[in-house]
């Protein structure tokens, strides 16, 4: 029996990372991926910009097989998240 493929789900939000509000999007992406039979880590939450590139680095150097990212839509001076 194989193991499961690792994923993370990393959500950009300033508001959500300050402690504003409660991160939604990441935990319900989180249930479904388990739901598929992946082993989960996150969501972890992250200011827009850099810490979102920071975040996905990590990932790729600790050989998630997936990652999943949500959030960044505000259109603001300040949302400089990755493409």
């Amino acid at each position: 029996m194989s193991a499961a493929p690792h994923a993370l789900v990393v959500t950009a939000s300033n508001r959500a990372a300050a402690g504003v509000y409660a991160d939604t999007g990441g935990p319900l992406i989180t249930e479904a991926l388990t739901a598929l039979g992946f082993a989960v880590d996150g969501p972890r939450v992250v200011p827009d910009g850099d810490p979102v590139a920071e975040a996905l680095a990590v990932a790729v150097a600790d050989g998630y097989d997936v990652v999943v990212t949500t959030g960044g839509t505000g259109l603001s001076p300040t949302d400089r998240t990755p493409e």
